[in-house]
């Protein structure tokens, strides 16, 4: 199935994609702006590509888990990994074996990004009007902490930064009103105006979610 535009790509995820590519743009600059190997581990439908054209993107479907084996993959084998919302699906015990499996496989750096502790509330309160299977996991398994993700980066021996994306009053707002909307034309339009218009000035606190570039020391 092809691609829709991807400004009408529903507005959390290419919210994230948007920035996401933004920083990995940054690395391929710094890298002399040849053409980057990258594994995008939770991109069921490689969606992430079509924001890098010139690059080489693959899906990892699988889940890294210390009883699974992990990355099935070499160290340093790919120039970039990501995980962009798939943190916070992981089992609490599980994170810091799937971060450090990230951190293995990355060469020139690693970006995850995941909704913060923070968002718990705001969270809560959609999964309780809109029945989300997917804030039900999130409550599960519980939104990750910064603070203590932040422990885990620097234990590996990474530096960072934390950048913010999608400012959570209007991520909260927004869940709300696709909700309501079935008709599928009628939610690419709303996400097109909200990408076209407002995404660009998400990327600020108080911020649904936290990506993360990491580099090796």
């Amino acid at each position: 199935m092809p691609m829709p535009p991807l400004d009408e790509l529903g507005f959390d995820r290419y919210q994230r994609f948007a920035a996401t590519a933004e920083l990995i743009r940054q690395v391929a600059n710094e890298a002399g702006g040849r053409r980057l190997s990258i594994l995008d581990v939770g991109g069921f439908d490689n969606a992430l590509a079509a924001f890098l054209p010139g690059h080489d993107l693959t899906p990892w479907g699988e889940k890294v888990l210390s009883g699974g084996g992990g990355l099935r993959l070499p160290d340093a084998s790919q120039d970039v990994v990501v995980a962009l919302d798939v943190l916070e699906h992981v089992p609490p015990g599980e994170r810091r074996f799937f971060i450090s499996e990230l951190a293995r496989v990355c060469r020139l750096a690693l970006l995850v990004g995941f909704p913060v502790k923070a968002a718990e509330a705001a969270e809560a309160f959609v999964l309780e009007l809109t029945k989300s299977a997917w804030l039900a996991e999130h409550r599960e398994h519980g939104l990750p902490d910064p603070a203590a993700v932040e422990d885990i980066l620097r234990d590996l021996g990474l530096t960072f930064t934390r950048h913010p994306n999608a400012c959570l009053p209007s991520w909260t707002a927004m869940m709300l009103l696709m909700h309501g909307v079935q008709d599928l034309t009628l939610r690419a339009r709303i996400s097109q105006f909200f990408n076209q218009r407002f995404a660009p000035l998400e990327n600020r606190e108080p911020a649904y979610r936290y990506i993360y570039l990491c580099r090796r020391g």
